[in-house]
């Protein structure tokens, strides 16, 4: 286990030589061996809530509330830093030819020498990490409950409006249906031309990002403290797990179809694919961090104590 000095909110995020690499609200960001001992540490001028990007070249990408996206090389070297003019609270999204995707006042790609290339502004703080369609789109979720798809060159191509506020990330599944919570405490369905497949309600806001088993089923926490299992054609419940606090932080799910998931009641769940629990752990104060996959089975996850773990 590895301490920094304030909560984490960000996911982890795990090279192919098993790096580890964690923002945290103490302003650091920092590379981790698979031991937990530190390689090297960033420190940015306000908080890290932002989930960092590797892209192909390994150089690492990381927004922060000082309105700066930071690229770093594996050693730790500032290779490039862009001001956006606003927080980066949302994480960033990459591509295989080194574009990332960012969220502050808008929407943003940036070519891979740390340049814009275009900006569609918004009325609001953008919170929503930019996703990657299967058709070329960049969809994103407004506060004014919009989702967005923007093609390649900056254009809106469609918005389709939720009813509520969008804080967390949208996800899609192999047909182009979309997925995002909102936080009027719905989980929705819209296809690849903007138009609302389904709506399911839970009891409270839908923060996390939507995951997507390989048996057809979204998987979702809300912060009514339960995590629901809805059918990804139709949004019929197949099966709800109940936590003891709010669930902000998004499902990992294993190839045989594991579900693993922290919960601001202190524990994190690994649950099977029908939903029932397999164990549980506690680590001491609310996890709304995302876990990552490592090798070696290996699931690392941030918490509110400020301690980067491994779990195996």
């Amino acid at each position: 286990m590895h301490r920094t000095g304030a909560r984490i909110f960000a996911s982890p995020v795990v090279s192919t030589d098993d790096t580890i690499y964690i923002g945290s609200l103490d302003r650091s960001f920092s590379a981790l061996d698979a031991a937990g001992q530190i390689k090297w540490r960033y420190t940015s001028a306000k908080k890290i809530y932002a989930t960092a990007a590797i892209t192909p070249d390994g150089s690492i990408h990381v927004g922060s509330d000082d309105g700066f996206l930071v690229s770093l090389s594996a050693s730790g070297q500032i290779r490039s830093r862009l001001s956006l003019g606003d927080e980066i609270d949302a994480g960033i999204t990459s591509t295989p030819d080194g574009t990332l995707y960012a969220a502050a006042n808008g929407v943003y790609a940036i070519n891979a020498n740390g340049t814009i290339r275009w900006h569609v502004p918004t009325a609001a703080h953008v919170r929503s990490s930019p996703t990657l369609h299967p058709s070329g789109l960049i969809i994103v979720g407004t506060s004014a409950g919009n989702v967005l798809a923007i093609d390649s060159k900056g254009n809106e191509a469609w918005r389709s409006n939720v009813g509520g506020s969008i804080d967390g990330t949208s996800s899609v599944d192999s047909e182009g249906t979309i997925f995002v919570g909102t936080d009027r405490g719905h989980v929705v369905a819209i296809d690849a031309r903007g138009q609302i497949k389904w709506r399911f309600e839970t009891g409270g806001d839908v923060r996390a990002t939507p995951a997507i088993s390989n048996d057809g089923k979204v998987i979702v926490g809300s912060y009514d403290r339960g995590l629901y299992a809805l059918d990804a054609k139709t949004g019929v419940q197949q099966w709800k797990f109940q936590t003891a606090g709010r669930i902000r932080a998004s499902s990992r799910i294993d190839r045989e179809g594991r579900i693993y998931v922290g919960s601001q009641d202190d524990f994190v769940y690994a649950l099977s694919p029908d939903g029932q629990l397999i164990w549980r752990l506690n680590l001491g104060q609310d996890v709304d961090s995302t876990a990552a996959f490592g090798s070696r089975q290996t699931l690392y996850v941030g918490a509110d104590d400020g301690g980067v773990y491994a779990l195996r």
